[in-house]
């Protein structure tokens, strides 16, 4: 069944605007009848009774005539003026249809002979009775816009931190070097350093100490949920960003036995400090 086209400007065209109701109807559905029937626009006198169900079908006819819609044709009955302007040919139509009946049977037959692959894309094959209109080449399909369908993920689009902690395609095994732990002594590179300043988070956090205090808490954390990083330092990016508040840092170096434990000496107090102050010196060191 093929589609009949009308312009948006079709109903204020000046010659249908001074039609009459009846001759409207009867101009409209003559151009249906014509393109279901493949007449090329023409109209029989012996048909005008089938086109439209319509009182006084010769006046309106008549009328139609008057207006330069309808052109006479003598002995046969009329034509519509500037029919093929928007409707195709009948010619056309049934070779767009022989088109898509070779189509469809050889779509069949690939499904036979189990040649097309389960995630072949329809779009590079050919079309079936079963393709919307849309991607149908036939000139019988209805002319409008594709749709997009249902929204899926879209593979070629990096989504929050696919790249980051686990490879794009393929598995572990394929990818071994794409899959590492986060290292104990695991310390942001010089440029991930100068992106935090520079973007703010520095400050944001509280400092140098601050972002010490938060790379501890990415370290643990990351050891703990056993994280394999494809890029660990991307990861402490993403980390940092999502900090919302700045991290309490420790400064005090005061060293408390844990319950049960005999109290240190006071010599072994100070040592005891004296080595939390060097390894807080030296982390510090290591972060600016």
């Amino acid at each position: 069944m093929p589609w009949v086209r009308f312009d948006d400007r079709f109903p204020s065209n000046r010659k249908v605007r001074l039609l009459s109701d009846s001759a409207f109807r009867l101009y409209v559905s003559a151009i249906c009848w014509s393109a279901e029937n493949l007449t090329d626009g023409v109209v029989t006198t012996k048909e005008l009774r089938l086109v439209a169900d319509v009182k006084s079908a010769s006046r309106r006819a008549q009328e139609l005539v008057d207006g330069g819609l309808w052109v006479p044709i003598p002995g046969t009955g009329w034509r519509i003026h500037d029919y093929h302007v928007y409707q195709p040919t009948a010619e056309q139509v049934r070779a767009d249809r022989d088109a898509k009946t070779a189509r469809q049977k050889r779509w069949r037959d690939k499904k036979r002979s189990d040649d097309t692959q389960p995630d072949e894309d329809p779009e590079e094959g050919d079309v079936d009775a079963s393709t919307p209109p849309s991607r149908d080449a036939s000139k019988d399909a209805a002319p409008r816009t594709r749709v997009p369908g249902p929204a899926r993920p879209d593979p070629t689009r990096t989504y929050r931190g696919a790249d980051v902690c686990a490879p794009r395609t393929g598995s572990t095994r394929d990818h071994p070097e794409a899959h590492t732990p986060i290292p104990a002594a695991f310390q942001p590179s010089r440029q991930s350093l100068a992106w935090a300043e520079h973007d703010g988070h520095l400050a944001r956090l509280g400092g140098h100490d601050a972002l010490t205090t938060v790379t501890a808490s990415f370290i643990d954390w990351h050891t703990a949920k056993g994280t394999l990083a494809a890029d660990p330092d991307a990861l402490w990016r993403k980390w940092v960003r999502e900090q919302r508040t700045a991290p309490t840092t420790a400064t005090d170096t005061t060293v408390v036995p844990f319950p049960g434990t005999p109290p240190l000496s006071k010599t072994s107090q100070q040592r005891a400090a004296l080595a939390a102050a060097r390894e807080l010196h030296r982390q510090k060191g290591m972060i600016q």
